[in-house]
């Protein structure tokens, strides 16, 4: 005779099957995550690291007087002859500057030199005239390839001027081009030289005796009496 057995809970294998499956889906989300968090970091990096290679370099123009800013052979034998020291993290970089005449661009010819990625430097426009002119418009461009494989670019633009960059040759302040200002002063009285009158004072007349009248006034409607 058979007798009843205590029945016991159990998981089936289907239910095995659909927990790891749950449990993997998971994991890979949690991998997956970090790696695009891993991603992100090292692109921010590569961005501070592009921002201060354009630091550097407008550094090192600033140092330098108008005929290097303005020659190509010293951009590309002497500025860009080695890699900015801050662009260590980035990978296939180049660089680019471009120096124009400002305000008017069409008053010389443009100045671009650039640095490739394996090093070379080359000018691509020579700037005749450039020397001549008082202010220019520097721009620098840094191109590298990023984390992800994609090509990226950052640039910043500064002014430059013959002698420094002041109210005098800025043309929103004052003359263009740094020129003194033309326009007569204004007209002032000049002062008098000689000897100035000055006017005596008016005597006051003094009343004399016999002007003087002596009696009442008008005392309770009486009339006065000399």
């Amino acid at each position: 005779m058979l007798k009843n057995r205590p029945h016991r809970a159990a998981f089936t294998l289907i239910e095995v099957l659909v927990a790891a499956g749950v449990a993997a889906v998971g994991f890979l989300a949690v991998i997956l995550l970090n790696t695009a968090n891993l991603r992100y970091v090292k692109s921010s990096r590569q961005s501070n690291a592009a921002t201060l290679c354009l630091q550097e370099r407008a550094e090192q123009l600033r140092l330098a007087d108008w005929r290097k800013i303005t020659s190509p052979s010293y951009l590309c034998d002497t500025l860009l002859a080695t890699s900015a020291k801050s662009a260590a993290p980035l990978s296939e970089i180049s660089e680019k500057v471009t120096v124009t005449a400002f305000p008017d661009e069409t008053a010389a010819q443009k100045l671009v030199v650039q640095r490739n990625t394996n090093g070379t430097r080359v000018t691509l426009v020579s700037g005749d005239g450039l020397l001549t002119q008082r202010l220019a418009k520097v721009e620098l461009q840094v191109n590298w390839t990023g984390s992800d494989g994609r090509s990226r670019t950052r640039a910043t633009t500064t002014l430059m001027a013959n002698g420094g960059i002041s109210r005098m040759n800025l043309p929103a302040f004052g003359a263009a081009a740094g020129a003194p200002d033309s326009s007569p002063p204004p007209a002032t009285t000049p002062a008098p030289t000689g000897p100035t009158a000055t006017p005596s004072p008016t005597a006051t007349p003094t009343p004399t005796p016999s002007a003087i009248k002596k009696g009442r006034g008008n005392v309770g409607g009486k009339s006065g009496k000399n």
